[in-house]
Parts: C-alpha cells; structure tokens; sequence
C-alpha cells in the first residue's frame, strides 16, 4: 500500500471517529421512549423549555460581544507590534504568549479577585471583559501580519496616509483571511466555555447554553436534541468560513489572491455557497427568535400546575430525624405514594426548590430515592431529600429537571 493511500486511510478513520460521538447524539435525539423514530425531544426542547432560549441567548450575547471587542484590539495590538519599532516590545509580545499559553486554572484565582475587587461578578461583565482582552488574537495576527510586504506600508506612508488609514485600508483588508479564521476559532471557543460562567455566575438566568447542557441534568430527558441544535450555528459559521480559515491558519499572506489559484467560475461558485451558507445563518437567528417568542407566549399554558406537601410527616418522636406513619412505622423521610415516579429499577420524586437567580421561579428537581417501605397511601423513602423539602403531590403535566412549575395548593402532610 502506497503511503498516500495509507494516509488517506487513517484520515478517513480518524474523521469517521470524530464524528461518531456526533452522529450517536443525532441518532439518540430522533428516538422515542420506545426506540422508535420520534421528534418528541425537539419538540420539547423548542416548544416547551423557556430555559433552553434563555441560555441560547446568553450564550450568543456572551460570545459576539467578546468577539466585537477582541477583534479590533487584537488588531490594533497587532499592528503596534508588527509596524513599529519602541523599548520592550519584543518582551511585551513574549509576555502575551505565556499570557496565551497559560491555562485557565492557572490565572482563576487572580481573576476571581479581580473580578470581586471590580464587583462585577455574577454580572455578564465577569464571563465578556476577562475573555474580550485574551492575547491568542493578537498573536495570530501579528504571525501573519509580518508575512505582508512592508514596503506596501512604505508606499502608502509616502503617499501621505497615516497610520489609521494604513490599519483600516491595507492592513485589515490583506489581513481578511487571517481576521475570518480568528473569528471562526474564537466563537467556537467561546460558543462553549463552561469554566468561566460556571465559576464566576451563580444566577441561573445569566448561564449559557454550554454550562446548562455540561451535566447539570436541567435538560436530562432532551438533552441529545439541545446537543443537536447547540452544535447547528457553530457548523454553518465553520462552512462559511472554511476557505478563509484554511488560509489564516497557514499564517502567510503570500498567494492569498485566490483568483491565481481558481478560475472565475470557481469563484463565483464560492461567492454563490457562501451567500447560501450566510442566509442560512440569518434563517436560523429568525427561526429561533420566533421559537423564542412564541415559547414565551405560551409559557404560562405549558407550566405544570402542582400540589406540594411538606416531608415532615406524622408525630415527631424523641429524635426529631424521625417521622412516624402509623401504618409503615417509624422512617426518617415519608412521601405520598403519588409522588413517586419509577422507570425500570429507578425511583425518584419531584420537588420543589426556589431557582437560584433574580426571578426566584419554583421549578421541579429530581431527586433519586430508595423505597424502604410503602402501603397505598404512603412510602418510606431513603436518599438525598433535605429535611424541609417540599415534595410534589400530583402535577397537571409531565415533570422534567428544571421545569418551571405553578403550585396551586401547599397540601398538609397530615392529611
């Protein structure tokens, strides 16, 4: 076997491989409870759960603003550091690579002082401003601004621009490719960040899709659909963008006139698919504010209405860890048997717990449980439910972790 072909091969692998965790979510997404094919998932997750477009929106917010302003500084730090020639600058350009080099973990501390110093954490300004300043920018585009003839500069000086006219006229056209694929690479980083909000953000209105989706189980029962559509605007930005991002990672502006490379049919072809690709994006942003809109709307029809019963239970006996039920004994947690939700060997109830942000909404949390014991009426339960949790009874719609719900009646345990 030639080693071109071999080559090949292992690509060809290593890119079915990389896509397999993708196509298994996409897979999972259009199953049904049963197994079979269902769009139940999707229809939940864009009908039904006003978190989802809450943390889209965070997360599309969070990521254009840091763009908008990374962008132009990288640009002009750039420029400073490729065109002109002052004390320290070869130390200062140094100093932004170990900046760019160290990890995340390495600078929280610092950062989070910071950021309590500037009293702006659990604000959007703690997860933008400490992103919108990184010196990754900076350092891709000076690697490929050096690559540009300087005597281009020289001309244009002689012609009498200055140095603005020279950054917004020449360098940043030249630099076209090179800006594109910075863009690309730094929405896809910042598309899914989760240590920074997850650390600096403790309302939940304010947390991005990313962290909503990375194991908090808000989205359990729909979590392959929110993967899918997570995953749509980050793809189309890649296709838009493909050519652009081949050519500023190759970090030379020599060749860059693709006009000597492809033919003017070839060109506008490429012109045709990207215009396509851009509509597509922009059909999407419309599809999901509509979404968004109408979610809204009909939030308040789709919100479970609940009966709550508090876990204190019976007569307290000596020990006030124990709940007596005179039909099951003595346990420490009694719940109605109404609340318990089983599915194969699992058992687990709902309950009802103030969300952790400006709003205060009631939403539903899963608790898994152990059955000690159980008559009609009532089990006995183990596992982690707090002592004063508010258990719910009966609800009108099928819960889910993280469903916002409407209590209409706070029940009697003794009843």
């Amino acid at each position: 076997m030639k080693m071109s072909t071999f080559k090949n091969v292992f690509i060809f692998l290593l890119a079915i491989f990389c896509l397999l965790p993708w196509a298994i979510m996409l897979i999972k997404s259009l199953q049904g409870p049963a197994g079979d094919f269902d769009l139940q998932q999707y229809g939940r997750a864009l009908l039904q759960t006003e978190r989802f477009f809450r943390g889209f929106w965070n997360s599309v917010i969070y990521t254009v603003v840091i763009i908008a302003i990374n962008i132009p500084v990288s640009l002009l730090a750039a420029y400073g550091f490729t065109q002109f020639s002052f004390r320290g600058r070869d130390g200062v350009f140094w100093a932004y690579i170990v900046l760019m080099l160290m990890p995340f973990q390495a600078t929280i501390v610092p950062q989070y002082l910071t950021l309590r110093a500037l009293n702006i954490l659990d604000t959007p300004q703690a997860v933008i401003l400490p992103n919108a300043f990184s010196t990754f920018g900076t350092f891709l585009i000076a690697q490929y601004m050096r690559g540009i003839d300087k005597e281009i500069f020289d001309a244009a000086r002689i012609d009498g621009h200055n140095e603005l006219s020279l950054m917004l006229k020449i360098a940043m056209p030249l630099c076209r490719p090179i800006l594109f694929a910075l863009t690309t690479l730094l929405f896809i980083n910042y598309w899914s960040m989760v240590e920074q909000p997850l650390i600096f953000l403790t309302n939940q209105q304010l947390l991005p899709l990313s962290v909503l989706l990375s194991g908090t189980g808000i989205f359990k029962k729909i979590a392959f659909a929110c993967g899918i559509i997570f995953t749509i605007l980050p793809l189309l930005l890649y296709f838009l963008s493909y050519e652009d991002l081949i050519q500023g990672i190759a970090l030379s502006s020599t060749g860059n006139d693709r006009g000597e490379i492809i033919r003017e049919n070839g060109k506008r072809e490429e012109v045709s698919y990207k215009r396509r690709i851009g509509r597509t994006i922009i059909a999407f942003f419309i599809i999901m504010l509509t979404l968004t809109l109408v979610t809204q709307k009909i939030t308040y029809a789709m919100t479970a209405e609940v009966e709550v019963v508090s876990l204190r239970r019976g007569e307290l006996l000596e020990n006030p860890q124990i709940k007596n039920s005179e039909s099951l004994g003595y346990f420490s947690s009694i719940v109605p048997a109404s609340s318990i939700v089983s599915e194969g060997l699992e058992n687990y109830i709902f309950i009802a717990l103030e969300e952790k942000s400006g709003a205060k909404k009631l939403q539903a949390v899963q608790v898994n449980v152990s059955i000690s014991a159980k008559n009609k009426n009532e089990c006995a339960v183990s596992g982690g439910l707090p002592s004063n949790a508010s258990v719910i009874k009966y609800t009108s719609k099928p819960l889910m972790e993280g469903s916002y719900i409407r209590v209409l009646n706070w029940g009697d345990d003794n009843e």
